[in-house]
């Protein structure tokens, strides 16, 4: 499992990060998706360590 960083929106005006545990990149949006909306995840990064 990796670590991802993503940039979600919250509300209309409001975004912030959030950190998931994923295989992938693609399973990363998913999740975030999941959680936050479908078209919600604006951005995501791999962490290191």
């Amino acid at each position: 499992m990796k670590r991802w960083q993503l940039w979600v929106r919250v509300s209309l005006t409001q975004t912030a990060h959030t950190i998931v545990f994923a295989s992938n990149a693609y399973e990363a949006k998913l999740l975030g998706e999941a959680h936050y909306g479908i078209g919600n995840v604006l951005n995501y990064t791999e962490m290191c360590n």
